[in-house]
């Protein structure tokens, strides 16, 4: 991991070299100088000029007297190697390569780029990028980056992005709609430093308080999913990233594989680890306008404030799809703001004043008071449509929302704006003073939904943060360590590569726990039937054959088995289903078919599994992913989030299951999969679950070579 100290060398340098510095209007080497200008260190040219902006240049960075911190480097792609074989002998900490001509062009520039990389890492050097936007730290300032201008300080909102259409899009949302940041970095090929580094960093940076991903990729996923559990309790993480190929999942064997397809994992591993995820980059950067200026949500309801019904049965709809509610106001609380309304208006929520002009500077101000100081919503939404977007209301709105945070009232205020062009200038009025304005009901409707989710989020975190700390507080240090059973496969059992065979799956669930129904294998109708009249009746019989995978699908299964001939026929006919088959004789058990079982995702490592199952199991798709291990408590909350998890409480007069024998059967075979990297698959399909506990009765377990 790099240390704060390193990264502190990118976003606080005291020093910085521009490597290709220059005084040629419309250069990039001039656009970095100029940009440079506010930088309150030392900016120290490197260039073949003698001069940069009447300042002596050097021409190379071992010749920069005294200690750099940071290189930002423009020159062509092929200068770059030796550039930073300079910078270690300089002993410069970090450099940002805005360069391209690297990796994005193909093999040649990926060559470069590994040279560039090796340098940097024989020499202690950290490279930002290269092909990349660039760094900003608006606090500082500091402008390392492509950018036309700085965006506006003070917000406490940190970005890491790939693409630098986005750096662009923070300054142009800074000048038009009040974003403030603290922190852009722009990771371009992201050849050095990662996702999860920079993660570890901004977790402990002072100045973030939002943290922001848009990225295409995640690199060193499973380092970024921990670093990502360690940061959610603390700041709230949103994201937006790009999606997987799926190719990867036409190999896949087991039902696991399939229903871990595409994006599911990574979506999975995101919400596990407490980061919310969206689809686009503006929604990405309307959440963080809404959590750097107003206080976290703390739920989910929400009052509207409007002068158009339409409008706020619109707002009020959207919320909902968010999963947000706009819950009818008390008696009481719809009695004080009636008083403040004219008579034909609604108190109900959500609050429509009607178009009554002259009450718009008294009634908006007023009715965002009452209900942020109500108790029954967490969030207030003052739709300012047409007239309302005048400067006197939001002059009023601004000042009320004020009064609330001089007394501590934490119920943030986000503004919906529904106005002409001509009318944006008065949200400057709001939103210099930390009140976002967002166009339109949809586009607030999920800046708000995303903020919420961020404050409930960050809630659970810290709580299973503290429930994890208090239990770990019990018990001594060598308790700790050892708290979590290992479950490596003893030797012998996961010999060989591909698909174990079902006798020594069998006897490796066994050997590490999990309850699996007592299976015969057997050669030939006769000892079929031997095996079904010592197990007893009724008999399910399967076929056993390496190339008949899915056995339901081959026509491989015989269920409600009642005597020996019954047996016999059918083990007749699942024989002949291809050469070298053998079947596996089992007595029939009933309960909820489920599937539980893991693969090894190549970005998150071992993952978990768990669902119902069955032979529709692809097609219903009702499974909860996770990154293992997972715990019993974890286990539980997979469970009961999956669609029909009424099920589980009993239906029509049935018994309720024992879901924590379920949710210990996930936490193992988790452990199973964490403590195992050479299984690379595993499925428990159908897991039968009762009121008596669960029992695995068909099973699968793929492995890769030692």
């Amino acid at each position: 991991m790099l240390t704060a100290a390193g990264l502190a060398a990118v976003f606080e340098p005291r020093r910085v070299a521009l490597v290709g510095a220059s005084d040629r209007p419309g250069s990039v080497g001039r656009l970095l100088w100029d940009n440079l200008a506010s930088f309150p260190g030392e900016v120290l040219p490197v260039s073949q000029a003698a001069t940069v902006g009447g300042r002596t240049a050097y021409g190379d960075l071992r010749q920069v007297p005294g200690q750099v911190d940071l290189a930002i480097i423009v020159t062509p792609a092929a200068t770059v190697p030796d550039i930073i074989r300079s910078a270690a002998a300089a002993k410069i900490g970090a450099a940002v390569i805005l360069s391209a001509g690297f990796a994005e062009t193909g093999p040649a520039g990926a060559r470069l780029q590994d040279e560039a990389v090796a340098a940097a890492r024989a020499g202690g050097v950290r490279l930002v990028g290269p092909n990349c936007f660039g760094v900003q730290n608006a606090d500082l300032p500091l402008n390392a980056s492509i950018a036309a201008g700085m965006p506006r300080g003070g917000g406490g909102v940190s970005i890491v992005t790939q693409s630098g259409s986005y750096g662009m899009a923070v300054h142009a949302l800074g000048q038009d709609e009040g974003l403030r940041v603290a922190k852009v970095f722009a990771a371009g090929n992201k050849a050095d430093i990662t996702d999860a580094e920079l993660l570890g960093y901004l977790r402990q940076d002072p100045g973030t308080r939002v943290i922001c991903l848009l990225l295409e990729s995640v690199t060193d996923a499973r380092r970024f999913f921990e670093q990502a559990c360690l940061t959610t309790p603390v700041k709230p993480v949103i994201a937006s990233v790009g999606g997987r190929s799926g190719a990867g999942q036409r190999a896949a064997v087991s039902h696991t594989a399939a229903l871990a397809a595409d994006d599911a994992v990574r979506d999975a591993a995101l919400r596990q680890a407490g980061v919310v995820r969206v689809r686009t980059g503006l929604q990405v950067l309307d959440a963080a306008r809404a959590l750097s200026g107003q206080p976290v949500p703390r739920g989910r309801r929400v009052a509207v404030i409007t002068n158009s019904g339409g409008t706020g049965v619109e707002l009020a709809d959207l919320l909902a799809d968010e999963g947000l509610a706009v819950p009818e106001l008390s008696a009481a609380l719809q009695d004080r703001l009636r008083a403040l309304l004219p008579a034909y208006a609604s108190a109900v929520n959500p609050v429509d004043m009607t178009p009554a002009w002259s009450l718009f500077t008294t009634v908006y101000p007023a009715a965002v008071d009452l209900l942020a100081r109500s108790g029954e919503v967490d969030v207030v939404v003052p739709v300012l449509l047409q007239r309302s977007a005048s400067a006197e209301v939001a002059t009023a709105v601004r000042d009320a929302v004020a009064r609330l945070r001089a007394d501590r009232n934490q119920v943030p205020v986000y503004v919906c704006w529904v106005a002409p062009r001509s009318a944006e200038v008065h949200t400057h009025l709001l939103q210099d003073a930390g009140i976002p304005c967002f166009a339109w009901p949809q586009r607030t409707a999920q800046a708000v939904g995303t903020a919420v989710r961020c404050g409930i989020q960050l809630a659970e975190s810290r709580q299973a943060a503290d429930l994890a700390q208090a239990a770990a507080g019990e018990r001594a240090p060598q308790q700790v360590r050892t708290a979590r059973r290992l479950h490596p496969a003893g030797p012998g059992l996961l010999a060989g590569q591909g698909l174990l065979a079902a006798e020594a799956t069998y006897a490796l669930l066994t050997e590490v726990g999990v309850p699996v129904i007592e299976t015969v294998r057997c050669d030939s109708p006769d000892r079929a039937a031997k095996a079904a009249e010592r197990l007893g009746y009724p008999a399910v019989v399967k076929v056993d054959h390496p190339d008949l995978t899915h056995k339901s699908d081959a026509g491989g299964v015989r269920l409600g088995l009642a005597s020996p001939d019954a047996v016999r026929a059918a083990a007749a006919e699942l024989l002949a289903l291809a050469d070298g088959a053998a079947v596996l004789v089992q007595h029939q058990h009933q309960g909820i078919e489920l599937l539980i079982g893991g693969i090894r995702d190549p970005e998150f490592g071992a993952v978990i599994a768990a669902g119902f199952g069955g032979v529709l199991v692809e097609a219903q798709r009702d499974v909860q992913l996770a990154v293992a291990p997972v715990d019993a408590r974890q286990a539980t909350a997979m469970l009961r989030a999956l669609r029909g998890a009424a099920v589980f409480d009993g239906l029509r007069g049935r018994a309720a299951v024992d879901l924590s024998a379920v949710a210990t059967l996930v936490a193992t075979v988790s452990e199973l999969m964490a403590d195992n990297p050479r299984i690379t698959e595993l499925d428990l399909n159908p897991v039968l679950v009762s009121v008596a506990g669960c029992l695995a009765v068909d099973w699968r377990i793929r492995v890769s070579p030692a």
